[in-house]
């Protein structure tokens, strides 16, 4: 043992404990370095492609996901435009309805107050006569009272009464009409 301390060299091949040559591990070694190297390899391989694999799957659910999702806001779309669509046709049906109701209320009312106020026309007719027939009356008075000199008093007492007369229809229409 003293001649393999002191590095004299090698002295022959190892032995192993029974004395047997030790075949050198070397090559063993390598193979079996070469073999965990394959097989991190394929692992990183296989993690690879499983990876791809995932990411593809994802996208193509998330592609279905993206699909449903539109046709669903679509779906939604379409019911909020055929609401409006029953909405604007509702309110167009409401607004004829009403325009017609409008136009027979007002029809109503002119026949309701022409029937209320053809009896005042007549009334005002007769005293717009009446008035013409008493002003050429007067004018034959006035002729035979100026005759008489009491020409003066006659006028102030017919404009007077003539002023009262159209007051009293004023009036009279004044209140009818509202």
């Amino acid at each position: 043992m003293a001649d393999r301390n002191a590095g004299d060299g090698s002295q022959g091949p190892s032995t192993d404990r029974n004395n047997e040559p030790v075949i050198d591990p070397t090559r063993n070694v390598l193979d079996l370095v070469g073999a965990a190297i394959q097989r991190q390899d394929d692992l990183r391989e296989m993690e690879s492609k499983h990876a791809r694999e995932r990411a593809e799957l994802m996208a193509g659910y998330e592609d279905k996901l993206r699909v449903a999702e539109s046709e669903r806001i679509n779906a939604i779309r379409a019911v909020d435009v055929a609401a409006v669509q029953r909405a604007s046709e509702v309110a167009n049906q409401q607004a004829a309805t009403l325009a017609l109701q409008v136009s027979t209320t007002a029809d109503a009312f002119r026949m309701a107050l022409d029937a209320k106020v053809e009896p005042i026309q007549r009334r005002i007719d007769d005293l717009s006569r009446a008035q013409y027939e008493a002003q050429g009356q007067k004018t034959q008075v006035i002729e035979a009272t100026s005759r008489s000199g009491n020409i003066g008093l006659w006028v102030g007492t017919s404009v007077a009464a003539l002023f009262g007369v159209v007051g009293i229809i004023v009036a009279a229409v004044a209140v009818i009409l509202p």
